[in-house]
């Protein structure tokens, strides 16, 4: 009965961005905090003077915001960040692991923190070289092992290709933007003299090894399930399935062609949403999750998902347009957000 989410819009020069927190115990569940940071992810931390996990919130510029009974505690993590006044060329956060009482944040230039409650950040990978056509390798999606170690996908992209793209001879003044997106992809094919790389490693605490997977893959989730079995889903139907010492394996399936968002375990099988849909997946087939959510009134019947997440044996799903609906495996239980809390300029719930 509680969860966070962040709402906002993300214009250049008048950015706003508001973190919504609801607590189902209470008769008024919904609580509020602006910031002026692009709130990349939210996670739950366990904290040993409280009996509750408390909400927390990453920015993509390594702002770290912790909602404490008290007020907000916030902390920086130095030289992360684009804009921020002590960026130092490292690029901005964007993913969060929360594990009990550690805390994991990844980025770009294999950038990886970690910090035990609300204490100072270490910093447990730093690397900004890249080999010869590429850019520097980026940290994504992470999990937990059921060892305890942390796995991580990376990816490494090309290299912007030197040269103006109108002065290439396949350039056309007509182009489409579906072309000319094709063309600026295929340049840095050609830059790097080859495609992406994505890999998979294993970090202990110590030090970070390599897991065997195929480098031509494209990772958009990484779920650990209660038997300790880690899901990988992405690009093209790709679903892994595996443990860091066992390997891994792709489970192909009929019509594998969906780009998977996410995924997590629920009521013994693996639920998953595509870029329209929610799916089960038995192990050879995905099939609609049923019931399908229909509600006309509000345009939920076309959804399209951003998360799935288990919390007991409760199901949450978040929605980039209709909001966050929580299921129990026969119904769905949309929850609504009170219009006032969406607006800009929040000046409080209107009186009873």
């Amino acid at each position: 009965d509680r969860f966070s989410i962040a709402i906002g819009e993300l214009e250049y020069d008048d950015q706003f961005m508001a973190i919504l927190s609801y607590d189902g115990r209470f008769p008024q569940p919904w609580s509020r905090v602006d910031v002026d940071r692009e709130i990349a992810d939210i996670g739950y931390l366990r904290l040993t003077e409280y009996n509750d996990p408390m909400p927390v919130a990453l920015s993509n510029e390594g702002d770290v915001y912790t909602m404490l009974p008290g007020g907000t505690d916030w902390s920086k993590i130095p030289g992360t960040g684009i804009l921020s006044e002590d960026a130092d060329g490292r690029g901005d956060v964007y993913n969060f692991l929360i594990d009990g009482t550690r805390c994991f944040v990844l980025g770009r230039s294999g950038q990886l923190y970690q910090r035990d409650k609300l204490g100072e950040w270490e910093t447990l990978s730093l690397e900004r070289t890249s080999e010869p056509g590429y850019r520097p390798e980026a940290f994504g999606y992470v999990t937990v092992a059921a060892d305890g170690s942390v796995v991580i996908s990376s990816s490494q992209q090309p290299a912007s290709p030197t040269g103006r793209l109108t002065h290439d001879p396949r350039f056309r003044a007509d182009m489409s933007a579906t072309e000319l997106g094709a063309l600026m992809a295929q340049r840095r094919h050609e830059a790097a003299g080859g495609s992406h790389i994505t890999r998979l490693y294993r970090f202990d605490g110590r030090s970070f090894s390599r897991l065997d997977i195929p480098e031509d893959l494209h990772i958009r989730n990484i779920h650990t399930d209660p038997m300790g079995r880690i899901w990988i889903v992405g690009v093209d139907g790709l679903i892994l399935r595996g443990r860091p010492e066992d390997g891994f394996g792709r489970l192909d399936f009929h019509g594998d062609t969906e780009t998977l968002h996410s995924a997590t375990w629920f009521q013994g099988e693996l639920i998953v949403a595509s870029g329209y849909m929610l799916h089960r997946f038995d192990g050879h087939r995905l099939t609609p999750l049923k019931p399908k959510l229909n509600d006309p009134f509000r345009n939920r019947n076309t959804p399209t998902p951003m998360k799935l997440q288990t919390v007991g044996d409760v199901m949450f799903y978040f929605d980039y347009k209709h909001g966050v609906c929580r299921w129990d495996g026969e119904s769905w239980d949309w929850i609504d957000i009170p219009p006032a809390l969406l607006e800009r300029d929040f000046k409080g719930f209107p009186t009873p």
